[in-house]
């Protein structure tokens, strides 16, 4: 009966340990991977913007990318409420037009690797 309990005890003990180490090797590859990619691709995306305005009084922009696909991103202020609005996505080169709630107004606009 000591040996049975010694030899589950010892089996738990072996899994636990493979499980913290698989999960361990993971997470390590995990964030390694994306510190090393994202500042490359935020570094190759060149953006400018054209401030729009609607036909019903929205507040927009008009978002214009070089170096990869893309989706426009505002920034919307309306009272003391900032909020993000996201566009389409559009090719290098592309134009991606993102809209504000009515009554607020754009903070910032952008684009972001897509």
């Amino acid at each position: 009966m000591i040996t049975r309990t010694r030899r589950t005890v010892a089996a738990v003990a072996a899994t636990l340990a493979l499980g913290a180490g698989g999960l361990l090797a993971a997470a390590a590859s995990a964030t390694a991977a994306p510190a090393t990619a994202a500042p490359e691709s935020r570094a190759a995306l060149s953006c400018s913007h054209r401030l729009l305005t609607g036909s019903g009084g929205h507040k927009g922009a008009a978002i214009t990318c070089q170096g990869s696909t893309f989706t426009g991103v505002v920034d919307c202020k309306k009272g003391d409420l900032v909020y993000r609005h996201f566009g389409n996505r559009a090719a290098s080169g592309g134009t991606s037009t993102v809209w504000c709630d009515l009554g607020a107004q754009v903070v910032f606009a952008g684009g972001t690797p897509s």
